[in-house]
């Protein structure tokens, strides 16, 4: 299997899981995390496991524009052609937060960093083709309003504006999709339930204890990683585009009105001064 695949959020949880699942298969994975001792931990760990695969680190902190980019440099540097990005990394916050670039926090971590991201690694992936984005959503997904994407009129709630950052993640894919139509690059957004991690870790109030209270019921990040490794690898999906997948079956993704689709990508492009779209 000769795949270069980029995985963020990949030091724990799923993004570890699904990181492994591709390491089992012999690519090669770029995993992208804040720099320090969990990431290196991470990439030790996932090491001794790689079987016929091969395991790198590189910092990023997918809610900073400017380290961003400084990944994406680096990724390409290192590697001519990329076949897989994961947008994976995600976080809610009870609290509205500001990035040290003025973007409220979860839309940043959740939607900016990811949009940039594709946007910059899509040569490589072009030139890698057939090449795959799946963007890594949840069952959650309201509260979406373009005129106040990062916060700044309404009372903030933690667990809306997370919502509304998992919505508009997946309204991004479907515009991906449009503009990939064709290249060999496919966009699909993938929810893996409800699982076990520590997500919410930053969480306070009720709807956070009570997504604690309810771990009982969830799945295990190895489980949770099934099906976004599925859409990853499944041959029968080289050229599925646009979807909205959830235990190994396609599902409704909603949010799909075409004028919606082109203002978010316009303000998205904005925030993360992406320029030259026709």
């Amino acid at each position: 299997m000769s795949v270069t695949a980029v995985v963020t959020g990949a030091t724990a949880g799923i993004g570890k899981e699904i990181a492994r699942g591709l390491l089992r298969q012999g690519a090669t994975v770029v995993i992208g995390a804040r720099g320090g001792g969990r990431s290196e931990a991470a990439r030790a760990e996932l090491a001794e496991e790689a079987g016929a695969g091969h395991v790198e680190h590189l910092p990023l902190d997918v809610a900073s524009m400017s380290s961003v980019r400084e990944f994406a440099t680096a990724v390409t540097k290192a590697h001519s052609t990329v076949q897989l990005l994961v947008n994976n990394a995600g976080a809610w916050f009870s609290e509205r937060r500001q990035t040290a670039e003025g973007h409220e926090l979860t839309l940043a971590t959740n939607v900016l960093g990811p949009h940039l991201l594709t946007h910059l690694l899509l040569p490589a992936m072009r030139a890698g083709k057939p090449a795959r984005v799946i963007n890594i959503v949840s069952d959650v997904a309201a509260h979406y309003d373009a005129t106040d994407l990062e916060w700044r009129a309404r009372k903030y709630d933690g667990f809306q504006a997370y919502a509304q950052s998992k919505q508009a993640l997946r309204m991004m894919t479907w515009k991906q999709a449009q503009r990939l139509e064709g290249s060999g690059v496919v966009a699909n957004a993938v929810s893996p339930g409800f699982v076990n991690t520590g997500f919410i870790q930053n969480a306070t109030g009720f709807v956070a204890n009570v997504i604690r209270l309810s771990r009982i019921f969830a799945v295990t990040p190895e489980k949770g990683a099934a099906t976004p490794l599925w859409v990853a690898l499944a041959p029968e999906l080289a050229n599925v585009s646009g979807k909205f997948f959830h235990s190994r079956k396609e599902k409704n993704g909603k949010f799909r009105d075409q004028a919606a689709l082109d203002k978010l990508e316009k303000l998205l492009d904005e925030m993360t001064e992406i320029t030259g779209r026709r």
